[in-house]
């Protein structure tokens, strides 16, 4: 990878179906994700399309490119009702072979530019407690624990917590 390559852009509908394929193969090879692949399998392309296009006002993708090739997202969910509307929720993730090396972090950074263009106050996310090199990214953009929830998620060799973080912009 080099660095000059890598672009960060919202999503596009004609790049959903490369995006489904880039979903699958994230959880496929990542281990601290809560969904096992037959949860996601079960879900037809054209019901994530539905669905992704249903909530286009509560949502913006936004997929990090190295040339053509997708190679993360972060998801930015908007909140529905009118007292949370200064919140929103994000989900990352990238390919196992692109992490640690910049690039969740340059999605948190256009994340959080869009989401203060959109008036957005707070910030919030979850992370499991092994995934200690998402935790300490997000420690080290701002993000401050705010709880925990114990043994929330069954892992082989036991059970895993579930990090609640959030950043006021």
């Amino acid at each position: 990878m080099n660095d000059s390559t890598i672009s960060i852009e919202p999503l596009k509908w004609n790049q959903v179906m490369k995006f489904l394929v880039l979903r699958q193969k994230i959880e496929s090879e990542t281990d601290h994700l809560a969904l096992d692949g037959a949860d996601r399998k079960s879900e037809s392309a054209l019901f994530a399309i539905g669905r992704m296009f249903a909530n286009r006002k509560w949502l913006t993708i936004l997929v990090a490119k190295d040339g053509d090739e997708l190679i993360g997202y972060i998801s930015i969910f908007f909140a529905h009702f009118r007292k949370m509307k200064a919140n929103a929720y994000l989900v990352l993730s990238i390919r196992s072979n692109y992490r640690g090396q910049g690039i969740g972090t340059k999605l948190m950074h256009e994340a959080e530019r869009v989401a203060k263009g959109r008036g957005i106050r707070r910030l919030e996310l979850e992370v499991f407690a092994r995934n200690t090199r998402a935790y300490k990214l997000f420690k080290r953009l701002g993000y401050e624990e705010e709880g925990r929830k114990r043994q929330v998620a069954q892992i082989q060799d036991g059970f895993d917590d579930l990090i609640l973080m959030a950043k006021f912009l």
